[in-house]
């Protein structure tokens, strides 16, 4: 089932389970600029469009998406004496980086998003392999950027052919052990106020990285079916330049747009059907 009844009510429960970070944020659940809502999720779209419906939405932030296990799966991880001394200031609790409830509760729709992928570089520990994000490490101290130093290498930013390839297999998961729509986020390219015309020297630059995940997602869906939630092309319709605060951000108009379109998306996959059964 799409959407379940809530036990003594009329409206149904969609049930999101979402992993990423701003775009998925901002655009379902809410945006808030120095603490003024600026947009406030799917279910202002859905009280107009589907008043009958509800979503329940279960959102995790995302280090990086090829630190999510797989089911079965044990990644190698920070001891977890280790990741709960280190400093995590920001979005992303190294104790949380390697762990999902995904696979753990039902969900009838998940969303994901490839930012994480175009944009996040981890760290390697130099004799056990695990990964981490350091997240805000301005803000650590001096002793923990020193253990960083000392104990770790740069890992970079994912590879973009194996990170389409684990996000395939994790793809091929959801749908296998969940039975769910999978919905992904592509990337916007647009810098407000980038004027580049030649980009040698600036290969490995962000705005390109994310042309190339676009490409790379569009390719992937054509082969296995899942939806993407074009942000780019609704940017670009739209007006990036009115639209987009940075490279990441949108205003509150822009984050409504996205939201309308994944109830768009859902809605020719048929999740508001009286049945709600997965075609």
């Amino acid at each position: 089932m799409i959407a379940s009844a809530r036990p003594g009510g009329s409206r149904r429960v969609m049930r999101i389970f979402a992993r990423g970070n701003v775009d998925v944020r901002d655009s379902l659940l809410w945006s808030k600029v120095g603490g003024e809502l600026q947009w406030n999720g799917i279910n202002e779209v859905l009280r107009v469009r589907h008043p009958g419906v509800v979503a329940k939405v279960r959102h995790e932030t995302c280090a990086r998406l090829d630190l999510l296990p797989l089911p079965g799966e044990v990644l190698l991880a920070p001891p977890e004496t280790l990741a709960r001394s280190l400093p995590s200031p920001g979005a992303h609790p190294i104790d949380r980086q390697h762990r999902s409830a995904l696979f753990e509760g039902p969900a009838e729709i998940v969303i994901l998003s490839v930012q994480s992928f175009a944009t996040n570089a981890l760290v390697r520990h130099k004799s056990e392999g695990w990964l981490l994000l350091p997240d805000e490490l301005q803000a650590w101290d001096a002793d923990s950027r020193a253990f960083l130093q000392r104990e770790c290498v740069n890992a970079g930013l994912a590879p973009i052919e194996p990170a389409l390839r684990r996000l395939e297999e994790l793809i091929v998961a959801i749908e296998e052990q969940l039975g769910a729509h999978v919905l992904v986020y592509n990337l916007s390219p647009v810098l407000p106020g980038d004027r580049t015309h030649c980009w040698l020297g600036a290969e490995d630059s962000l705005q390109l990285r994310a042309r190339r995940f676009n490409l790379g997602l569009a390719d992937l869906s054509a082969r296995l079916g899942f939806s993407v939630v074009d942000v780019e092309r609704i940017a670009a319709c739209a007006g990036a330049e009115r639209l987009k605060v940075d490279l990441f951000h949108l205003t509150g108009e822009g984050w409504r747009l996205v939201a309308e379109e994944v109830v768009r998306i859902l809605e020719e996959r048929g999740c508001f059907d009286a049945t709600g059964e997965r075609p």
